[in-house]
């Protein structure tokens, strides 16, 4: 835009540049493996080159050994005389490899007729006939040893090895030479193929970037590679995590501080009474009260930490196998006194040990929640009962009581934080249920509500999962 100063733009691209050029730099990564790729590629290949050379080159030469051979027996058969001849060594040769290849020509009785100026004077092979390979003098031969047609001459033409070995090599380094010289020019054309290649992660960088802090959308980028689709679809999924972690964060602070209000100014009207009264009865009643006040309140507090603890999104649930059985009889030990107070008859059906594996400690909760508002509901003299109860699949866990119970159009939504039911006049938080139901999810447990026994009060039932 006009005005804007270009600076920042500039720092951004310096930066691009130094991170490109970095030790840790992706684009420099790529571009060694390439570049060490394709080098190793080039040495492969040249050594197939020089192998697959070096194999024609065997084969040519050891065609013209034995041309050679044929022609060359052929002329001494007329030509060669008693005495021994050396062809005479010129000091203008053909060609460069003229000194490396050699010839013998010898009688039937082995002796030397005939041979080259550069041929050692020992039989070049043992072999009479055919191709062999030799060690004279600490230098490799090839040998091709022929007899004419009537057995009296024989020749032996032989050629060094390292010919063979130079020809092939230069063959290889032939192929090589080259691409030492390419590999120097494809470097850029492969640095700038990396540089597109890894602008859509740019695009990528430049949005998580520019997002303000609140903006907790998922990224939508077209025409992405599928590479980096994964990056891009975990990096959504984190921000939809935090987005509801941030959300229920929110949503515990707004909700514990409006459930939080009212205790405390009833907890403050109560202890303004207490001041006021002159006589001892009235302040001990609204000291009472006070007291009285103050338990729901930790009450509260205490539901409110063990909802935002068992956040299923967060929460870590152990593996362990535990006694269902054994949980619920601490439980019901631990409420026992409560009950007592209320003339409420608690009970639990005897049976053999219920194996289930999550977090015995948060199971622990879930049954104390249930038992605790059965507790709460029923009406003096009344009864709880807990049950278990197992099938194939699962192991049952059953809460029942004689209270009011929970109409069906209300039940779909006790679960839900602070809700309480129409004509409620018990006091609570409204977040047993939901803690309830936030454990059960925790362990991949079913909650179900129905009436309990004749139709009168409420039955809760778990479903535990047999793993």
């Amino acid at each position: 835009m006009p005005g804007e100063s270009p600076i920042p733009d500039l720092l951004k691209r310096a930066n691009a540049f130094h991170l490109s050029f970095s030790g840790n730099s992706l684009r420099r990564r790529l571009l060694r493996l390439l570049i060490s790729s394709i080098s190793f590629l080039v040495v492969v290949v040249s050594l197939l080159a020089y192998v697959n050379s070096h194999h024609e080159v065997d084969e040519l030469f050891d065609a013209q050994l034995a041309e050679s051979a044929r022609v060359l027996l052929d002329q001494a058969s007329t030509e060669v005389s008693g005495s021994t001849g050396v062809v005479s060594d010129s000091d203008h040769l053909a060609h460069e490899y003229e000194r490396k290849i050699a010839f013998q020509i010898r009688d039937r009785s082995g002796n030397l007729l005939l041979r080259s100026a550069t041929t050692p004077r020992r039989v070049l092979s043992e072999h009479s006939e055919g191709f062999s390979d030799s060690l004279i003098e600490g230098k490799r031969w090839r040998v091709f040893a022929h007899w004419n047609k009537a057995h009296t001459l024989q020749i032996q033409v032989g050629q060094l090895h390292e010919i063979r070995n130079e020809l092939a090599g230069r063959i290889a380094l032939s192929l090589l030479v080259p691409f030492l010289f390419v590999i120097p020019m494809v470097a850029p054309l492969i640095w700038i193929s990396i540089e597109r290649g890894l602008r859509p992660l740019d695009w990528v960088s430049d949005e998580v970037r520019m997002r303000a802090v609140e903006n907790l959308k998922p990224i939508v980028i077209t025409d992405v590679p599928d590479e980096i689709r994964p990056l891009i679809d975990s990096i959504n999924t984190l921000l939809s995590r935090l987005e509801y972690s941030f959300e229920n964060e929110r949503r515990f602070t707004a909700d514990a501080a409006h459930e939080l209000r009212t205790p405390l100014a009833a907890l403050k009207t109560q202890a303004q009474v207490a001041l006021r009264a002159n006589e001892q009865d009235k302040k001990r009643k609204a000291l009472e009260q006070v007291i009285s006040g103050v338990d729901r309140a930790t009450h509260l507090v205490q539901q409110l930490l063990t909802l935002a603890r068992l956040d299923p999104q967060f929460s870590q649930v152990g593996n362990a196998e535990f006694d269902l059985y054994q949980v619920v009889v601490r439980v019901l030990a631990d409420l026992a006194n409560e009950a007592l107070t209320r003339k409420i008859e608690l009970g639990c059906n005897e049976g053999e040990a219920a194996m289930v594996k999550g977090d015995a400690e948060m199971v622990g909760i879930l049954v104390s929640n249930l038992v605790r508002n059965a507790i709460r509901y029923t009406p003096e003299e009344g009864s709880v009962g807990v049950r278990i109860s197992e099938d194939e699949s699962a192991i049952w866990l059953h809460v029942v009581d004689n209270g009011p119970g929970i109409a069906p159009e209300e039940r779909a939504r006790v679960f839900e934080r602070f809700y309480r039911t129409l004509g409620n006049r018990v006091s609570g938080s409204g977040l047993g249920l939901s803690i309830v139901k936030r454990i059960a999810d925790l362990h991949h447990a079913e909650v179900s509500l129905d009436s309990g026994e004749d139709g009168k009060g409420l039955s809760v039932g778990v479903r535990f999962p047999k793993s």
